[in-house]
């Protein structure tokens, strides 16, 4: 099929549509429209037995068809179309066009007998939902919880039909970051990455909306603290993470990461998913002892991201060697930085700790040596076990590593399980409880 464009920033213009892709604002998109009323990601072309068709993608304008807003639908040969300001002309090839058939009934002679035809008893259809249900999601902001890199994040409750409401989590852009292309890509990318990643160990994001001139995102309300959180409440008593506990948060995070490195798109392509910024601030425990991996706003993922090998992207202080060197990375890169994290809950010692931009240079040239103090001379009662993984995991030649996260979670599990019992999330709920009930009394 073909669009031709016959007003607008495209006009006289035409593009053949053979496979699936998507028209936007946004330089990614397979047809790009410069226009400010045309979504980023606007909608999606794509074909079901041979026929096109067409999906809005939550844009702020809508998708028009033949004077109509749709949220997808066939797309036939003459059918007009309208995104932002700019129209166009369907063009789909006969060849593609199924034909009909014309049933003849035989003629029958006035000596024939004609048999009555059968009782034919028509049972009503029953109603089903078809076509485009437009709706409107409202949230209301409770309370900020933090301040991001790009924004801010805030507790909310969604709201629905009959009193429903559900508290959720939203993440805004900064309006300052709004006129910026990177940023807002970089956002809307987390967005499109992570909502098709499904999975116990990660954050789940429900829903990216548009707010007047910014975007937010959300997300799964996450009832707990941060790993930056629960290790420095160590610090308050005076404590060592147990090793036990160290172990089984990073497993958790090795499995939402296995998950996240493997995770295939809808025509079964690698997405070859790289988080690039697991650190403390990003990992999060919940008070039911889950273990949640959050952030995707500067992971990778080759269909949807700019190639930015040149750009320094994620948390100095948790990088990896390659990562640091602007070289292209894998889901190595993101072991060595759950390597970074493990180290510190078993040591209570970052490793390549940047006090200040001042120490920006010197720390990333830290980095890119990797060289790693024993962590027994911070606390020799270390297992072996565990110091054997924790620095197989911090390597600097991404071949000496693990080389994926299931191999390293299998790693930390058998150290945990081998002995017939270990850690739960129940065992971890209990622990920050208690953990909690410390503080309180030290208070």
């Amino acid at each position: 099929m073909k669009l031709v464009f016959i007003s607008g920033p495209l006009n006289g213009q035409k593009f053949k549509m053979d496979t699936p892709g998507t028209i936007g604002r946004d330089p990614s998109n397979d047809i790009v429209i410069p226009d400010p009323a045309v979504s980023l990601v606007h909608c999606q072309i794509y074909f079901e037995g041979g026929h096109p068709y067409i999906k809005d993608l939550g844009s702020t304008n809508g998708t028009i068809l033949n004077g109509a807003r749709i949220i997808s639908s066939e797309l036939r040969d003459g059918d007009g179309l309208v995104i932002g300001t700019a129209k166009a002309r369907v063009e789909v090839p006969e060849s593609s066009i199924q034909t009909g058939t014309v049933n003849v009934m035989p003629t029958i002679r006035d000596e024939e007998e004609v048999e009555a035809p059968p009782t034919v008893v028509v049972r009503p259809k029953k109603r089903e939902l078809s076509g485009n249900i437009f709706g409107t999601v409202t949230y209301f902001l409770k309370r900020k919880i933090a301040d991001g890199g790009m924004g801010s994040v805030y507790e909310a409750e969604q709201f629905g039909a009959e009193g429903f409401i559900k508290k959720v989590a939203i993440k805004t852009i900064l309006p300052t970051y709004v006129q910026k292309s990177q940023f807002v890509s970089a956002f809307i990318g987390e967005a499109k990455l992570v909502a098709n990643l499904v999975h116990q160990n990660i954050v789940q994001i429900h829903h990216l909306g548009r707010h007047e001139d910014g975007y937010y995102i959300a997300m799964e309300y996450i009832d707990g603290i941060n790993l930056t959180d629960f290790m420095a409440r160590h610090k308050k008593l005076r404590r060592s993470v147990p090793v036990e506990i160290a172990t089984f948060i990073v497993s958790r995070i090795c499995r939402g990461l296995e998950y996240a490195h493997n995770k295939k798109d809808e025509h079964g392509r690698p997405l070859n998913l790289v988080h690039r910024d697991v650190s403390p601030n990003n990992i999060m425990i919940t008070r039911e002892g889950e273990v949640k991996l959050t952030d995707f706003g500067v992971a990778k993922a080759a269909q949807y991201m700019e190639d930015d090998e040149e750009y320094l992207v994620g948390s100095v202080e948790y990088m990896s060697p390659e990562q640091a060197e602007c070289r292209s990375v894998d889901g190595r890169s993101d072991i060595f930085s759950l390597g970074l994290v493990y180290y510190e809950l078993l040591t209570g010692v970052r490793v390549f700790l940047c006090k200040d931009d001042g120490e920006l240079e010197a720390t990333l040239e830290r980095v890119k040596k990797a060289d790693i103090p024993d962590p027994l001379s911070f606390r020799p009662e270390l297992p072996e076990s565990a110091v054997k993984n924790l620095m197989k995991c911090l390597r600097r030649d991404a071949d000496d590593r693990f080389q994926s996260a299931r191999e390293l979670a299998n790693a930390l599990e058998y150290d945990m399980y081998s002995k017939g019992y270990g850690p739960t999330i129940v065992t971890l709920a209990e622990y920050v409880e208690k953990l909690d009930a410390a503080l309180h009394l030290r208070s």
